[in-house]
């Protein structure tokens, strides 16, 4: 390795990354949350699909206190801010 860039690899060693993964728990929360209200227009196999999807997408993008940020807002910013997720994940119903 050259020495003019071991200070670069050192400096994104040392730089902490943002996770943007919820936590298990989080997703937990999400995933059951989503599946009680799912399952009785989609049927439970549809919901199981279309929910963990969901929950896959939205833990790509936000960390635990992104999201508890997300959903302390009003209803129709909750929504513009999380509807990407639903969108991709109804093609797959």
């Amino acid at each position: 390795m050259t020495r003019r860039f071991r200070p670069i690899l050192i400096l994104f060693l040392l730089k902490p990354l943002k996770s943007h993964a919820l936590s298990e728990q989080k997703k937990q929360q999400l995933y059951l949350g989503c599946y009680q209200i799912s399952k009785q227009d989609l049927g439970a196999d549809k919901a199981n699909s279309y929910c963990q999807c969901t929950v896959d997408k939205l833990s790509k993008k936000f960390s635990d206190e992104e999201l508890d940020a997300v959903f302390k807002q009003k209803p129709e910013d909750i929504y513009k801010d999380t509807e990407f997720a639903s969108k991709f994940c109804e093609k797959d119903i």
